[in-house]
């Protein structure tokens, strides 16, 4: 007979993991305005610390729903309360712990992140001709929750844990007090929601895993490098059967199926055979944003040296990023493709 399950199994969550994710949640929400439950959250923590910890532990947590809300640039979010958001960073570690992901996927938390991928990929390119890069299209939004839910159940036994897993994935979204429920994808913003993109690839992974060839994903970007035109083609076909058993497919205009020396764009830089290089449209993006914060510099009327702090810290910064960890990196970004406004050239430059 198979091995019951006990009606009850405390969840393993201690005063320093909640503390930690405490701290993360303050460092997360440090700039949200005067009316956020962030404020109200922080100031009742010590009081309300012991009892949350108890609820969790107890598997006696029920999570709120979340607030539709709309930016001033239009973009609409769903937000977790705080309260929520401690909950979901402090399941993070013991469900990743019990989900035994794929190393080849490099976005988990102690599986390398994005740098070292971007670094191995430049470094397997000698080896191989021929490559497939893709994405899924809107990935989170397309996630069937139903198969998300059995690839959770096959590995987590605990009750308490598999009903805090149902709550946050068919979650409920509240706006102007009307509440819908979301019974396809899962939630942006979400610290368990890379967890559950890893996972509910996994089978993509393990497929590759004996693959005569080169695979390596980072969430739903993926990448796939053979020798041959022939092995490409068998590989392609394969990922698009495991996909059609997912009910997700590639986004046409981020998939590049090709020779190697064509060039390429992953992960925000660009391979080829010459020296990888920051991709084109990362600098594009680079550049709107450093003009936007210009502008939004120029309409709080700042001071030329104030103006100069600002756009050269971002600079230093967006630059730090893209060469940290990655020794092979063309040094030059170019700013003219991209901006015909000489301010911002010289701004950049005087700042750097």
């Amino acid at each position: 007979m198979p091995k019951k399950t006990p009606p009850h199994q405390p969840i393993p969550i201690t005063s320093q993991q909640l503390d930690a994710a405490y701290r993360w949640l303050c460092q997360q929400r440090k700039d949200y305005p005067p009316n956020a439950d962030i404020w109200f959250f922080r100031h009742a923590w010590e009081k309300n610390k012991s009892r949350l910890l108890k609820e969790i532990v107890n598997g006696n947590y029920v999570f709120s729903p979340l607030k539709r809300i709309v930016k001033q640039d239009s973009q609409v979010i769903h937000l977790w309360c705080s309260s929520d958001a401690l909950v979901l960073k402090v399941l993070a570690e013991p469900l990743q712990r019990q989900l035994k992901l794929s190393k080849s996927c490099m976005h988990v938390k102690g599986h390398g992140g994005l740098k070292q991928c971007v670094a191995g990929v430049q470094q397997q390119l000698d080896h191989y001709q021929f490559v497939c890069k893709t994405d899924v299209k809107s990935f989170y939004e397309s996630i069937d929750q139903q198969l998300l839910f059995e690839k959770l159940y096959t590995h987590i036994e605990n009750k308490s844990l598999r009903r805090y897993l149902y709550q946050i994935i068919h979650r409920t979204v509240e706006y102007g007090g009307n509440y819908r429920e979301i019974t396809q994808g899962i939630s942006r913003g979400c610290s368990l929601s890379p967890i559950f993109g890893a996972l509910y690839l996994k089978v993509l992974d393990e497929l590759f895993a004996k693959f005569n060839g080169y695979y390596v994903r980072y969430m739903d970007d993926i990448i796939i490098m053979t020798k041959t035109k022939w092995q490409n083609r068998k590989a392609i076909k394969r990922m698009n059967e495991c996909f059609n058993q997912l009910k997700v497919e590639q986004h046409p205009d981020k998939t590049f199926i090709g020779r190697i020396e064509k060039g390429f764009d992953f992960l925000g830089y660009h391979f080829s055979r010459e020296p990888l290089r920051v991709a084109n449209i990362t600098v594009k993006k680079y550049v709107e944003r450093f003009i936007r914060l210009y502008e939004q510099q120029k309409t709080k009327k700042a001071t030329s040296e104030e103006m100069a702090m600002v756009l050269g810290l971002y600079v230093k910064r967006w630059r730090r990023w893209c060469c940290a960890g990655l020794r092979c990196i063309e040094g030059k970004t170019y700013f003219n493709e991209y901006s015909d406004t000489p301010s911002v050239t010289r701004v950049a430059e005087h700042a750097c």
